[in-house]
């Protein structure tokens, strides 16, 4: 199988890692004027009144294909998407709180111990530009036997989303170099409210449950 360039693989999953901004942007901005009170044009994902309430309970997911699984808090729900699927989408009425996730298979010799070393300390210097809070190494499960994954958290400073949003992002891969990012957001205004519940689902994702 031919080599990725480790530069344009880089590349790739910098792109990847900025595309939940762009999906992102609507549902924030509808949950931003839902928290203030202000009518969409578009259907207020975030909105209670028009889409029901969430959770009585903590509910907790396992995804069909790659078997890791997750917790969402009470009170959260659905927005779209099959939560065993590849690309569900979790909100909390009446806010800007969001959660989703999305993987993909790399070439089975891609350098995914590099890509991780490198990408996190291009994250760290970002921790020096104000663009982020933290950077940290985080690996979950046991990776050397293909029951984890190796990766990397990032925690958004208030202007590093541009001023629509902050981000808890959490970014590696598994033992068969599938590319993961589990993206938690909430509008900067409410990022410090939101934040004990986005790290509460960062930290219930396991890869060997």
């Amino acid at each position: 199988m031919r080599r990725i360039p480790i530069l344009a693989a880089f590349l790739t999953l910098f792109t990847l890692a900025s595309v939940p901004a762009f999906a992102q942007f609507g549902l924030i901005q509808q949950g931003v004027d839902a928290a203030k009170g202000k009518k969409s044009d578009a259907h207020n994902v975030a909105d209670e009144k028009t889409a029901g309430k969430g959770y009585a309970t903590a509910q907790t997911f396992t995804n069909a294909e790659r078997k890791f699984s997750y917790t969402i808090p009470a009170g959260w729900r659905l927005e779209r998407g099959d939560p065993a699927g590849k690309d569900p989408v979790f909100m909390k009425p009446g806010t800007t709180w969001s959660f989703q996730f999305h993987y993909t298979p790399m070439n089975a010799d891609f350098p995914a111990a590099a890509s991780v070393a490198a990408s996190l300390k291009q994250s760290q210097g970002e921790v020096k530009t104000g663009r982020l809070i933290e950077a940290k190494r985080r690996d979950i499960g046991d990776y050397k036997k293909k029951c984890g994954a190796i990766g990397w958290e990032i925690t958004e400073s208030r202007t590093g989303g541009g001023g629509s949003h902050q981000r808890l992002i959490w970014q590696g891969y598994d033992g068969q170099n599938f590319y993961y990012n589990f993206n938690t957001t909430a509008h900067p205004d409410q990022f410090e409210a939101a934040k004990s519940e986005l790290r509460s689902i960062q930290d219930s994702i396991k890869f060997c449950p």
